[in-house]
């Protein structure tokens, strides 16, 4: 959660809601429940969405009940539907082995005989999950996180201190310099004079993550976050006075975990093919079926959706959001308009993300199961748990897939296909669809892509500025077919974007354009058919990303 997003919300926590005057026009009413369609339709989607994206499901966090109670609505489905189960011991389930982890209070840091203090001298965010226990290690000045003119020889074995660097814009390329140093004992960075009692306490709350899978590969498995005075303990000089490569003291370092097992699942299902000699390949699509759970407090949902559309609706006008005083203004406009409705909300209901992509899979299932013709190779129909802690259930499975992962020749990964109108992104409309990654490994799939499109009566206006080499979203590095990438495996991933409503409690079933949600599932069916139904694989001709590297788009 932003800055920005939470200054958003402690605005809408205190205000009526909006009129009807403010309000963006809501999606057709939900179609009762009723036995679904083979075709893809309006109607299935809708009904689905309603009910996977209910407040029963508390926003479908990790681990939690809510999720469970999603993925065991998926397996029904599958079973009513009469696909075969591609999970574990005959289940359309593979058990993925979390834990919920917490930082030790008592971990410590030692200089010289002095012991810097857990939650008072420093913190630790752990990036990759793992803990940092080091005897006996030089510390070193690193300089300043992202200046690339900053070096350190030989970092083996070393506890790199490094100033932070400034800037919103460039959190994501300072990041990214953390990779230089993931062969280092531990990294620290020195973030402030004295550390918040809150944020030692959230320090030490229990995260779900999966053990020995990176969150971030290439990046050291933690960040020491050290105050200021704690950091002029390590050195005999101001940090001012130093340059990269001075050598201070010694520090033993011994930050500890507390794990608690929490397992998770993804759910698995697959279709035969009909072709004696291709139905060992397997063409894969899937989407994920987590959220973010639930809010820390309350907020007026309408107010909420008043001011998330006027600054996305700015965003659409000016191409980019809208910062500082202009943002203010906005907001101040916003609720000078308001009206009271009084209703509460503190689920995230992840209607769009991605129940959007998860009841598009659950949909295309449907109808290749339903179909008079079955395609000639096989299909495999996923549904990843922790997309949003890590890509933990894709890769996961990629790791372990329970199918061989060299029969499958192509993924379609789906998430957030719900939205994309011209009020949601800039280049919105009834045409407008965000490809990522499919020309990335294999140039033919985006030929091929881009040619089921051409044969549809209402064609798709393909909005690739996401896939562009150093674009600052990193898309590509961000959702589920970058785990099949890895391996080599060609992939496509579709979406409509990242609107105003994304990981709010205004992401909502009542919100999605049902219209365009079908025409897009339907269109993905199609591509799926085409890849299963030629006679060659698809040939890849680009190299694979590196398997152990940071993803770098």
């Amino acid at each position: 959660m932003t800055v920005a997003f939470r200054r958003v919300l402690a605005v809408a926590a205190l205000v009526p809601a909006v009129g009807a005057a403010q309000q963006p026009a809501a999606g057709p009413l939900k179609f009762p429940a009723k036995p679904s369609s083979p075709a893809i339709t309006v109607q299935d989607l809708m009904s689905r969405l309603y009910l996977f994206a209910d407040d029963s499901m508390q926003g479908r966090n990790t681990a939690t009940p809510g999720h469970d109670k999603g993925v065991e609505y998926i397996a029904a489905e599958l079973k009513r539907l009469g696909l075969k189960p591609a999970g574990e011991n005959g289940t359309y389930f593979q058990t993925v082995p979390f834990v919920r982890r917490a930082i030790d209070g008592g971990s410590s840091i030692t200089v010289d005989g002095q012991t810097l203090a857990f939650g008072t001298d420093f913190l630790y965010q752990a990036i990759n999950g793992g803990p940092t226990t080091v005897a006996a290690a030089p510390v070193v000045y690193g300089g300043m996180l992202g200046d690339t003119t900053a070096t350190v020889s030989d970092i083996a074995g070393k506890f790199i201190v490094l100033r932070p660097g400034s800037g919103a814009a460039n959190q994501r390329a300072m990041m990214a310099q953390l990779g230089r140093y993931s062969g280092a004992a531990g990294v620290a960075i020195v973030v402030a004079p004295m550390i918040p009692p809150q944020a030692a306490r959230q320090a030490t709350t229990p995260r779900v993550t999966l053990p020995g899978a990176p969150m971030m590969p290439g990046l050291p498995g933690g960040i020491v976050q050290l105050t200021t005075g704690a950091a002029a303990k390590l050195f005999n000089a101001p940090l001012d006075s130093l340059k990269p490569g001075t050598v201070g003291k010694t520090a033993a370092i011994d930050v500890r975990m507390n794990d608690v097992a929490a397992p998770s699942r993804n759910v698995v299902a697959m279709l035969e093919g009909r072709d004696k000699a291709l139905k060992g390949q397997f063409v894969s699509v899937g989407g994920h079926s987590d959220h973010v759970g639930t809010a820390p407090v309350a907020v007026d949902h309408d107010s909420l959706k008043a001011v998330n559309w006027a600054l996305n609706m700015h965003r659409v006008k000016a191409g980019s959001p809208a910062a500082g005083p202009v943002r203010d203004s906005i907001i101040k406009a916003v609720v000078a308009g308001l009206k009271t409705s009084g209703r509460r909300d503190s689920i995230r209901n992840g209607a769009d993300d991605d129940g959007s992509g998860s009841m598009a899979v659950l949909e295309i299932a449907e109808y290749f199961a339903k179909a008079k013709q079955k395609p000639k190779r096989s299909m495999l129909f996923l549904w990843y748990t922790a997309e949003e802690i890590g890509l933990f259930g894709s890769r996961y499975y990629t790791d372990n897939p329970t199918v061989p992962r060299d029969s499958v020749v192509a993924n379609v990964n789906i998430d957030m296909i719900g939205r994309g109108r011209s009020d949601d992104m800039p280049k919105g409309g009834d045409d407008f669809v965000q490809l990522v990654g499919s020309r990335r490994l294999s140039t033919e799939f985006g030929d091929l892509v881009e040619a089921v499109n051409a044969k549809r009566k209402s064609k798709f206006t393909f909005d690739y500025s996401f896939d562009a080499d150093g674009h600052p979203e990193n898309i590509y590095c961000r959702s589920d077919h970058y785990n099949w990438a890895r391996y080599g495996i060609p992939v496509t991933f579709v979406t409509t974007g990242l609107h105003g409503d994304y990981h709010q409690v205004t992401d909502e079933p009542q919100y999605i354009d049902y219209p365009h949600y079908a025409n897009i599932t339907q269109f993905i069916a199609d591509v799926l058919a085409e890849v299963a139904n030629r006679p060659a694989k698809l040939v890849v001709d680009k190299p694979k990303p590196d398997p152990n590297g940071a993803c770098r788009q």
